[in-house]
C-alpha cells in the first residue's frame, strides 16, 4: 500500500503562481463595477439577436399576424419600405389568412400534453427501495403542487416556435404553507449564454438572464447587511426618485415587448428596474482531500479552499491525532489511514447580480448541492451551434397559401369587372365615379336611357363566370406539402378519415405520425429529466426531516427522511403515458389479456391502464383492501387470544379454527378479486 501523505502547512498554504479567476477580475474592477463581466454578458446577448428575430417572426405567424413582413416597393421613382399588409391595402386588396400553423402547433403540443409526465426516482443502491418510493412520492407531490405539467405544456409551444427552452430552479416561500422547490419558465428573449456546439449543452461557460424587478422586490432581495447595501444605495445605483407611484400604472405592452427589448433598460415602465443575473465558470486553487475512513463515500472526497486556514488547521490536527493513536497502538506506517490532499485548479460556478451600469449587487459561489447554475436549457436542433425552430419550416407554405387565397378572391372579384369599355352615353348624367360605385355594388342596379331607335328594350341582367386560374389545385398542393414537412397528418389531429379507410390503417397512420415526431418528444423527456434532477437535489438539500408527503391519489402519506435521503444518489426517469390513441388501445388490450390470464392482478391493471375511471376505481379497491386486511388481522388476533398463541406451520394451536377459517376466507376472497 502506498504511504499516505501527511498534510503540512507548507503543502497547503497558497503559492504565488496559482490563478484565481474571480480574484483577478476583482483587481481589474473600479468603484465596484465589473465592466469586464458586463461587456461579456452584453456581447452574448447581442449574439442572439438573430434568434430573437426568428422567434418573434414565427410567433407572429402562429398567432395569425402573417402580413407584417417588411418589403421594398418601387413607387414614384424611389424605393419605399412597408409591410405586406400596407402594400395590399394600398392596392385595394384584402390580406386574408388561413392559419394552418396554429393547428399544427396545437396538435403537437396536445400530443405531448396527453402523455402526462411524472418523475420516478430510483436509488442506485438496490437496498434502498423504500427511499426510492419516498423520493418518487416527494417528487410527484411537488410536481402537482407547483403546477409542473402546465409549465411543460407552455414550454413545448415556446420550443416549437422559438427553438429554445429555459427554466430556473429555486427554493422559495410563495403562496404555499411552506417553502418548496419551484421551477420557473424563463423568457427566452431575456436569456443569454456562451457555449460551443455540444447538443447536450455541457460546454456552457456563461449563462444569465435579464430580470425586470419592481422596486419593492429590489429592496427585499438586495437591501441586506451581508451585501453592504441599503435602500438609499439602491436608489442611487438605479436612479430611483421619490415620486407618486400611482401615476405610473403598468406600462408593459405585450405587442411591442420584443420590439422595445433592450439589454440595459426595462420596457415595463419606471416602476421596474433592470437587474442582470449571470453565472460563470471560474477557476480557483483548492485542495482535493480524501479521507479513507469516512462514514460513506459521499463524504470521503471533499475540497478545501486554500484561504480556509481554519479548516486546514482542523485537518492537520485530525492527522496528528491519528498519528498519536497509530503510534500508541504500533500500527505499521503502510497501514495508517491519513487524510491526504492534492493540489488542483478547481472549476466551479459563480453567480453575480449586477445593475445595468456594471455595479455588483451581490456575488458568490453556487449555494446548491448540485454545484452548478440553476438553469436548465434545450435548443433545437443546435447543429453547428445554430437554432432553427420547428415551426419556421412551414412559414413559406403558409405565406404561399395566403397568397393563393388572395389570388382566388381577386379572380372572383375581377371576373365581373375585368377590363371594361364604358361609353359616356350610358352615364346618364352620372360622374364616372358614381357609375363605378353602382357597378361594383353587390346586387346593384344601373338605370340608363336607351337610344330612340330601341324604344322597347327590356331589362337586362349581365352576369359572368369566375375564371379558374388553378388556385384551388395549387392550394391543395401546399396543404399536402405542409403535412409532408411537419409530419402532422389528419389522423394525428383526429380528423375524420376519408371514405374507404379502414380502422387499422387509420390507427397505423396515427402511430406513424407519432413516430416521426419522436425527436421533439424525446427532447422534452431529456429536458424534463435534467430539470427533475436539479429539483431532486434542491429537495434533498432543503426539505426538513418529517415533512408530510402525499402521493398522487391522496390516500397514502410519507414522512420525509432527510438524513437517509441526503446520502443517496437517485436516478430519475420521466414516466410518460401513452403517446397516441393507437398506442393507448394496444396497451389497454394487452393489459386486459394479462388480467384474464392471471398474470397481473386488478391493482396492477388499474395502475397501468389508460382509462378515465382508473384512478378513482384504484382508490376504491385500495380502500377495500385496507379494510379487509384490517378485519383479517383482527380475526387472527382474536383467534390467537382464544388458543394460547402457539403457532406451528402457520396455524395457531388451540385457536378457534372457525374464526381462523373465516379470516383466511376473507383474505382469499380479496386476492381473488384483485
Amino acid at each position: 500500500m502506498v504511504k499516505a501523505k501527511l498534510l503540512t502547512l507548507s503543502k497547503v498554504m497558497p503559492q504565488r503562481n496559482r490563478y484565481d479567476s474571480v480574484k483577478a477580475r476583482k483587481k481589474r474592477q473600479e468603484h465596484g463595477k465589473d465592466w469586464e463581466l458586463l461587456t461579456r454578458c452584453k456581447n452574448a446577448w447581442n449574439n442572439l439577436s438573430g434568434v430573437r428575430e426568428t422567434r418573434a417572426r414565427t410567433m407572429r405567424y402562429c398567432n395569425g399576424d402573417q402580413w407584417s413582413d417588411t418589403i421594398r416597393v418601387y413607387h414614384h421613382g424611389y424605393w419605399e419600405e412597408m409591410t405586406e399588409r400596407t402594400y395590399m391595402e394600398r392596392r385595394n386588396q384584402t390580406p386574408m389568412s388561413n392559419n394552418i400553423m396554429i393547428s399544427i402547433l396545437e396538435s403537437i403540443a396536445g400530443l405531448y400534453a396527453k402523455q402526462g409526465t411524472e418523475p420516478v426516482c430510483f436509488a442506485r443502491d438496490n437496498d434502498s427501495r423504500q427511499l426510492s418510493d419516498m423520493m418518487s412520492a416527494t417528487m410527484q407531490c411537488n410536481w402537482q403542487t407547483t403546477g409542473m405539467q402546465d409549465l411543460l405544456n407552455h414550454l413545448i409551444k415556446d420550443y416549437l416556435q422559438g427553438g429554445q427552452m429555459f427554466v430556473r430552479e429555486s427554493w422559495e416561500d410563495r403562496e404555499l404553507e411552506m417553502p418548496d422547490a419551484w421551477t420557473d419558465a424563463m423568457e427566452p428573449d431575456h436569456m443569454f449564454f456562451e457555449c460551443g456546439s455540444d447538443p447536450r449543452h455541457n460546454d456552457v461557460c456563461l449563462i444569465g438572464c435579464l430580470h425586470d424587478v419592481s422596486k419593492e422586490d429590489l429592496y427585499q432581495k438586495f437591501a441586506r447587511r451581508e451585501y453592504g447595501l441599503t435602500v438609499n444605495d439602491l436608489n442611487s445605483i438605479f436612479d430611483i426618485h421619490d415620486v407618486d407611484d400611482s401615476s405610473y400604472g403598468y406600462e408593459f405592452n405585450e405587442e411591442k415587448a420584443l420590439e422595445n427589448l433592450s439589454f440595459d433598460y426595462t420596457n415595463k415602465g419606471r416602476h421596474y428596474v433592470r437587474v442582470i443575473e449571470v453565472w460563470t465558470t471560474e477557476t480557483k486553487p483548492r485542495l482535493q482531500c480524501f479521507d479513507p475512513i469516512a462514514k460513506n463515500m459521499n463524504n470521503a472526497w471533499f475540497r478545501v479552499d486554500l484561504e480556509d486556514t481554519a479548516m486546514i488547521n482542523k485537518l492537520i490536527q485530525e492527522n496528528e491525532k491519528r498519528k498519536k493513536q497509530y503510534d500508541e497502538y504500533g500500527v505499521p506506517e503502510e497501514d495508517r489511514a491519513y487524510i491526504t490532499s492534492e493540489d488542483l485548479s478547481d472549476k466551479y460556478w459563480y453567480y453575480t447580480f449586477m445593475a445595468p451600469d456594471g455595479t455588483v449587487l451581490c456575488r458568490g459561489e453556487s449555494p446548491y448541492d448540485f454545484k452548478s447554475h440553476p438553469y436548465t436549457m434545450k435548443l433545437y436542433p443546435f447543429i453547428n451551434g445554430e437554432i432553427h425552430p420547428f415551426m419556421t419550416n412551414v412559414i413559406d407554405q403558409q405565406r404561399y397559401i395566403n397568397r393563393l387565397i388572395v389570388m382566388n378572391d381577386m379572380s372572383i372579384r375581377s371576373s365581373f369587372k375585368g377590363f371594361k369599355m364604358i361609353p359616356t352615353t350610358v352615364l346618364g348624367g352620372r360622374t364616372p365615379e358614381q357609375f363605378m360605385e353602382e357597378a361594383i355594388e353587390y346586387d346593384g342596379w344601373i338605370f340608363y336611357t336607351p337610344k330612340r331607335t330601341m324604344p322597347n328594350v327590356k331589362p337586362e341582367i349581365i352576369t359572368s363566370n369566375a375564371v379558374n386560374i388553378g388556385t384551388n389545385e395549387l392550394l391543395q398542393i401546399e396543404l399536402n406539402l405542409i403535412r409532408e414537412v411537419t409530419n402532422v397528418s389528419g389522423a394525428l389531429q383526429g380528423k375524420t378519415p376519408s371514405a374507404g379507410t379502414s380502422a387499422a390503417r387509420y390507427a397505423q397512420e396515427s402511430q406513424n405520425a407519432t413516430t416521426s415526431l419522436y425527436t421533439i418528444l424525446s427532447d422534452m423527456e431529456i429536458f424534463t429529466e435534467k430539470l427533475a434532477m436539479k429539483k431532486c437535489s434542491v429537495i434533498q438539500q432543503f426539505y426538513e426531516d418529517g415533512r408530510k408527503i402525499f402521493n398522487k391519489d391522496g390516500l397514502n402519506t410519507y414522512s420525509y427522511d432527510r438524513l437517509s435521503a441526503r446520502d443517496i444518489h437517485f436516478k430519475i426517469s420521466i414516466k410518460n403515458a401513452a403517446a397516441s390513441a393507437a398506442y393507448n388501445t394496444l396497451q389497454n388490450d394487452d393489459l386486459k389479456e394479462l388480467l384474464q390470464m392471471g398474470a397481473i392482478n386488478l391493482i396492477q391493471y388499474l395502475q397501468n391502464v389508460n382509462k378515465p375511471f382508473a384512478d378513482k376505481l384504484l382508490a376504491s379497491v385500495q380502500e377495500q383492501q385496507a379494510q379487509l386486511e384490517q378485519m383479517y388481522q383482527q380475526q387472527q388476533a382474536m383467534a390467537q387470544q382464544q388458543g394460547g398463541g402457539q403457532v406451528e406451520n402457520g396455524i395457531v394451536q388451540g385457536a378457534d379454527q372457525n374464526a381462523v377459517a373465516q379470516a383466511m376466507s376473507m383474505n382469499n376472497q380479496y386476492y381473488q378479486t384483485a
